[in-house]
C-alpha cells in the first residue's frame, strides 16, 4: 500500500473533539506527523463553546478536514460522524487529550497488509498522573498475530478506541458506535467487531492515553447502566459464557467500592455469584482481576 497511490487515502483518521482548544493541537500533529503519510484527518467538533474551532482551523491543509455539529451530542456520535464522511479503506480513531507513536500507522498498515486482517489493534500505555501501566495486562493472555478473539474480548475491555484500526466497510456495516451507550462504547463495538471477523494483535505500545483522576470517576450510575445494557443486548454471549458476565459484574462491583457506593458493590457482587458460582468468580478474579 504505496503512499499517494490513489486519489483516495488508505486511512481516515477520526478525532472527536469538545472544548478541548488546549490539547488538541498536540494529539493532531501526532497523527499529522506518522511516518505513514497516506491518510486524511477528519476532525469532528461536538458543538464545542471554547475556542477549539479557531485553533482546528490554524491545524487545516490538505490532509486534515474540519466539520462541526451544531450541537453536542456525545463523542461516539462525533466519531460516527466522521466514519460516515471517511474515504480511506482504514479508519483508525484518535482523542484529542491523546498521542500517537509516530511509527503506529505504517505498523498497523504493515500488519492488515500482510495478513488480510480486517480489524488490528495495538498495546497502549494508559498515564494517570504520574502513574502509567500498559494494557492489555499480561493476564489477557493475548497472543500477537492474527486470532480469533471472541471469548477474550467478551472476558474484558483492554481494547482502547485509540488503538483500534478497521476496514471501513465493515465498521459501517455494524452501524458503528452504539451512541445510546452511556459508557463502554468501544468495547461494546469490539464485542461485535469479534464476532465478524479475527483481530490481529500488535504487541507493541504505540498509543499514549492521558487520564485524569476526573475522568476516572466519571457517573458511576453511566457506568452501571452501561454494563446492564450490554449484558441484556448481548445476552446469548454471556449466557455462554458465564465467567464472562462474572467478570463485568466484579469490575463494576469494585467501580462502586472505589466510589464508595457499599450497596452497589455487594449487589454486583452477588450477581456475579448467581450468573458464575463461586469457582468461577474466583477464577474470573485471580485471572483478569480489576482492569
Amino acid at each position: 500500500m504505496n503512499a499517494e497511490s490513489s486519489d483516495k487515502p488508505a486511512v481516515s483518521v477520526v478525532i472527536p473533539v469538545y472544548n478541548r482548544a488546549d490539547s488538541i493541537t498536540g494529539a493532531v500533529n501526532s497523527v499529522v506527523n506518522q511516518t505513514f503519510r497516506d491518510c486524511e484527518i477528519i476532525i469532528v467538533d461536538d458543538g464545542s463553546t471554547d475556542n477549539t474551532r479557531t485553533v482546528v482551523e490554524s491545524l487545516i491543509d490538505d490532509r486534515v478536514r474540519y466539520v462541526r455539529h451544531d450541537m453536542n451530542k456525545g463523542a461516539n456520535a462525533a466519531r460516527n460522524t466522521g466514519v460516515k464522511l471517511a474515504r480511506g479503506r482504514y479508519i483508525a480513531f484518535q482523542d484529542s487529550d491523546d498521542r500517537w507513536r509516530s511509527d503506529k500507522l505504517e505498523r498497523q498498515v504493515a500488519a492488515c497488509s500482510s495478513s488480510n486482517a480486517k480489524v488490528c489493534f495495538c498495546a497502549f500505555n494508559r498515564h494517570v498522573g504520574d502513574a502509567s501501566k500498559k494494557i492489555p495486562k499480561d493476564s489477557y493472555r493475548v497472543p500477537s498475530g492474527l486470532s480469533d478473539l471472541q471469548q477474550t474480548v467478551l472476558r474484558g475491555s483492554f481494547i482502547s478506541c485509540q488503538t483500534l484500526f478497521v476496514d471501513r466497510e465493515l465498521i459501517l456495516s455494524l452501524e458503528g458506535f452504539d451512541e445510546s451507550l452511556p459508557r463502554l462504547q468501544d468495547w461494546e463495538l469490539c464485542l461485535r467487531l469479534a464476532q465478524a471477523t479475527p483481530f490481529y494483535f500488535l504487541d507493541e505500545i504505540l498509543v499514549d492515553v492521558n487520564l485524569s483522576h476526573d475522568s476516572i470517576s466519571r457517573d458511576l450510575s453511566k457506568y452501571i447502566r452501561a454494563a446492564e445494557m450490554i449484558l441484556g443486548r448481548h445476552r446469548e454471549l454471556f449466557t455462554s459464557d458465564p465467567i464472562a458476565e462474572g467478570i463485568l459484574r466484579l469490575n463494576v462491583a469494585f467501580e462502586c467500592l472505589g466510589e464508595g457506593y457499599l450497596g452497589g458493590f455487594a449487589t454486583q457482587c452477588w450477581h456475579a455469584l448467581l450468573s458464575a458460582g463461586y469457582r468461577v468468580m474466583a477464577s474470573a478474579w485471580i485471572l483478569f482481576g480489576r482492569r
